[in-house]
């Protein structure tokens, strides 16, 4: 009997198991290591060494002089993102060619002590600063959503695009090309109805770890702007030719219109530029890109008081630390800020405490000089002293000024001074009402000496 030529198990060749092996990394990732490896392959090459037969200790050495030597086209240095980004790729090809890890790695201690010096100067040069995308602020989201027409197959695709975006906190383009739509599922549980979107492998979850990710997407019951309604008005329009989620637009469609799309897919180019476009054409007050989608999502639920870890189910991220990099303070919240801080500056001067410039709070009144003792027309008298306490002018006598002195105590007259905050008025008042109870000392035709003891202003004299 002859031999069947069938083969169930597949067989592969040493290259087409790299290949395999490589494949689960992200595309991304496969572009840090194709460019970190490019940039050292040509700092090498200007050296003249090959960092291929080089033993681990002169891989150490070499790389300790690259991290300080690098710089861009321009004859500059890099950025400190960029070179985070070339020596991620040179570890991933270090890890996969040699078995060595060049950060983690204790072979390596002179290389890793000179990257850290180097971000050290990249952050007194201002290159180590980070440009993050910002969220799209409350404002801007009132103006890109008034400029959405849904009864326009461009309209509709934008809304449901960033309803997608938003929802699900999709990573920039991540697999935006890539959807089709049967990455979207419907789920109705009574009257509530909802979206998910399939688990798909992103940056952060390249293998099935037994959860699923992402958010739900859910009705709003009576609003136009509902996104379920949206998604399936617009999955019943899509072209059924093409199985592509975003599909090209046609320029002219009515209700009447079974298909408001083409049998084509928008390309790479156009997607990675929608939220752009979108904002641009809504007049928004900044510069958004689709991250700034999935940087809204995140800062909303932050603000919201959602736990980091529930934050991390809807986003994918893997680890709270990069949570916080999202978790930054709005701008509503830095004009309330400046609002506060702006209460230094009143429309009124304040009497209640004096300016640290000025001794006393005579400088409030320069045209009425303070005076601690005050006749029946003399009304202008400082309530404040030099250490912010009010001052009461209060006559005692020897046996008086003995007990404060030694005791702290003084039992003070039946009538007490009334302290009040406001300006001192022009017109005579009785003699009841004045802030301070004082002597007339025309009548006594005695000179006091003053005393400051506890913010009170002590009149001593003979009798």
């Amino acid at each position: 009997m002859a031999a069947s030529s069938y083969r169930r198990f597949g067989q592969f060749t040493d290259k087409d198991l790299d290949d395999f092996i490589t494949s689960v990394d992200s595309e991304n990732t496969r572009k840090q290591i194709k460019y970190g490896l490019s940039v050292f392959r040509e700092f090498c090459s200007e050296v003249g060494e090959n960092f291929e037969d080089l033993s681990l200790e002169g891989l150490d050495g070499l790389l300790s002089q690259f991290y300080a030597g690098a710089r861009n086209k321009k004859g500059e240095l890099y950025s400190k993102k960029s070179m985070q980004a070339i020596r991620f790729g040179l570890q991933r090809h270090f890890m996969e060619t040699r078995g060595v890890d060049i950060v983690k790695g204790e072979q390596f201690p002179r290389s890793n002590k000179t990257f850290k010096a180097l971000l050290v100067k990249l952050k007194a040069s201002g290159k180590a600063n980070v440009k993050h995308h910002p969220p799209i602020t409350s404002d801007d989201m009132v103006r890109i959503q008034a400029s959405l027409d849904l009864d326009t197959a461009e309209g509709l695709q934008r809304k449901v695009f960033l309803d997608t975006m938003i929802y699900f906190a999709n990573r920039g383009m991540e697999n935006v090309r890539d959807m089709t739509t049967n990455d979207f599922v419907l789920h109705v549980e009574g009257d509530s109805e909802y979206f998910t979107l399939r688990d798909m492998h992103t940056k952060n979850h390249q293998t099935d770890e037994g959860e699923s990710q992402g958010g739900q997407m859910h009705a709003m019951k009576g609003n136009p702007r509902c996104p379920v309604m949206n998604m399936k008005k617009y999955l019943s329009r899509l072209n059924p030719l093409c199985d592509w989620m975003w599909q090209r637009p046609k320029q002219r469609v009515s209700d009447e219109d079974g298909v408001w799309y083409a049998n084509s897919p928008l390309g790479k180019w156009t997607l990675s530029k929608m939220t752009t476009v979108i904002c641009e054409a809504a007049g928004c007050s900044k510069h958004y890109t689709n991250h700034s989608l999935r940087a809204t999502s995140i800062t909303l639920l932050d603000h919201a008081g959602y736990a980091s870890r529930d934050i991390m189910s809807v986003s994918g991220h893997r680890s709270e630390s990069s949570i916080k990099n999202y978790a930054r303070t709005s701008e509503q919240t830095k004009r309330q800020m400046s609002n506060t801080l702006s209460t230094i500056h009143p429309d009124q001067p304040s009497t209640s405490v004096p300016h640290p410039d000025q001794p006393s709070t005579s400088a409030l009144y320069p045209d009425q000089p303070s005076t601690s003792t005050a006749s029946l027309d003399d009304k202008e008298n400082d309530d404040i002293d030099d250490d912010g306490m009010p001052d009461f002018a209060i006559d005692i006598s020897n046996s008086q000024l003995l007990r404060i002195l030694t005791c702290g105590e003084l039992e003070l007259p039946d009538q007490q001074p009334q302290l009040s905050s406001e300006p001192p008025s022009p017109q005579p008042q009785p003699q009841q009402d004045r802030v301070f109870r004082t002597m007339n000392m025309n009548q006594q035709n005695l000179q006091p000496q003053q005393y400051h003891f506890h913010g009170c202003v002590v009149n001593f004299y003979n009798k």
